[in-house]
């Protein structure tokens, strides 16, 4: 009964926040749509590197204290001022040193004065959520996910709104980089006032000793966040240096189109992290059915997708892009084979962190960080675009199979089974169906996930515990419809 109303409330609070997360989703990926559209590969370009050097840049600004304020004040809320007051100070000062060091990589790099002006722009809007991540924050630890989606939301329609006056106006790169300034401007006061309003106004403290003790246990976090946020932003940097604007282009539009779909377990790791946090000290039998469980739907979901993708991909990226990016198609092809392994390591990395052996992660993503960076070079240098694919892919597997070796030391293992070997049986089955059928986009998407589900229901993937939760959830007289009482 317990173990019913856990999972109950971790699904009801997850649903919350995907459907939120969808709308604002729905409003980037139009606006992604139209920038790419307008802007042409080599502008895209331009915008993309500022994306990727100042998310990389960005993540200085945090250095784990995020996750160790979620996790600490999930399990004890009388540390929210303290936790609040210190984390934001810490985090004002990493933020503006963060920003001119920033600007000095820029003028010393051998960029031009449009790329130059993006990268400010850009730079700051990053800078400022990063900032802003202090509330968002306390509204995971508080499991007030709304609050955190609705910014997201307001976020999205900014730059909807933004970007589709810039190219109904006219107006080149650089507005199109300020109109991402202005977003992140709104939602921190957005952020400021509910944060303000609901856990007190934030009293910026310097009690030193507590900051050693900070950085100390949020160490092996920050360190984990910077070797993987290198390996990850890795590919397209060193297409900008390597190649030209234009394949970073291509190579973007296949990537954005993949980190779209990480929204998902973005949404779901954001919704679990305060709970396993909690489980760990309360009921370690309850985080290891929790983390079993998650494991299993989010392969049961990327699998599909990554399959169908890769079917699709001449269609997709004709429907979303044109004919301009039909060179984007081998690159999305191959790239989307990242996808189930990027949403198994939400998991693990939240598990990880969870139970408190966040230290182990650090010689796992400096490897992948390696793998990378010296794999990224040649690859590109001789493959390109697809070679940079190729990397992602190689680094993601990577590194779920190291999470998931020290899991697996620490007592939690994965049921390879249930995660891995029916929900890929399921999807080449659906892959077939679909190539040989050759219907239009959304009328092979239709097929392909009706397909699937048929398959999975067959041979058993979906199980009578899986159904147990799935009654549970539903209202009475649809579970009644389910064979419940």
């Amino acid at each position: 009964m317990h173990t019913m109303s856990t999972i109950k409330t971790l699904v009801k609070n997850t649903g919350v926040l995907f459907l939120s997360q969808v709308v604002s989703y729905v409003l980037a990926f139009f606006y992604t749509l139209y920038s790419a559209r307008y802007l042409g590969t080599t502008n895209f370009g331009i915008i993309s590197f500022a994306t990727a050097i100042s998310g990389l840049f960005a993540i200085f600004t945090d250095l784990g204290l995020s996750t160790l304020t979620i996790r600490e004040v999930a399990r004890n809320k009388d540390k929210t001022h303290k936790y609040l007051g210190n984390h934001g100070s810490i985090k004002l000062i990493l933020s503006i040193v963060t920003m001119l060091v920033l600007v000095a990589f820029v003028n010393i790099g051998v960029f031009n004065n449009t790329t130059r002006m993006v990268v400010y722009l850009v730079g700051s809007s990053v800078i400022i959520n990063a900032f802003s991540g202090v509330f968002t924050s306390m509204f995971r630890a508080y499991e007030e996910m709304e609050y955190q989606s609705i910014a997201e939301i307001i976020n999205a329609f900014t730059m909807f709104v933004g970007v589709l006056l810039c190219v109904f106006t006219r107006q080149d790169v650089i507005y199109v980089a300020m109109v991402y300034m202005i977003s992140s401007i709104v939602v921190l006061a957005y952020n400021f006032i509910m944060c303000t309003r609901n856990y007190g106004l934030i009293r910026f403290q310097f009690d030193f000793k507590f900051w050693r003790y900070l950085v100390y246990n949020a160490f092996p976090l920050a360190i984990t966040s910077v070797f993987a946020l290198i390996s990850f932003k890795m590919n397209t940097i060193l297409l900008n240096m390597l190649t030209t604007s234009a394949h970073v282009g291509e190579y973007t539009a296949a990537f954005n189109l993949m980190q779209a779909l990480i929204f998902i377990p973005t949404v779901y790791s954001t919704a679990i992290m305060p709970i396993f946090s909690k489980l760990y000290v309360d009921s370690k039998d309850m985080l290891d059915y929790s983390y079993k469980k998650s494991l299993k739907y989010l392969s049961m979901l990327s699998i599909p997708i990554s399959f169908g993708t890769m079917i699709l991909a001449d269609k997709i990226i004709l429907f979303m892009y044109g004919s301009g990016y039909v060179n984007t198609i081998p690159i999305l092809e191959l790239i989307i084979w990242a996808l189930p392994a990027i949403f198994l390591s939400y998991v693990l990395g939240i598990s990880i962190t969870a139970i408190n052996k966040q230290h182990e992660t650090i010689k796992a993503t400096f490897i992948c960080m390696v793998i990378s960076i010296v794999g990224n070079y040649f690859f590109i240098k001789y493959y390109g675009a697809v070679g940079a694919a190729m990397i992602t892919i190689i680094n993601e597997v990577s590194m779920v199979m190291f999470y998931i070796y020290i899991m697996h030391k620490h007592g939690y293992s994965v049921p390879l089974k249930s995660v891995i070997l029916k929900p890929l049986f399921a999807s080449i089955v659906m892959g077939v169906v679909v190539y040989y059928v050759n219907l239009d986009l959304f009328s092979s998407i239709l097929v392909g996930m009706i397909v699937y589900l048929v398959v999975v229901l067959l041979i058993g993937a979906f199980d009578k515990d899986d159904l147990n939760i799935l009654k549970q959830l539903l209202p009475d007289k649809f579970s009644r419809l389910l064979g419940g009482k």
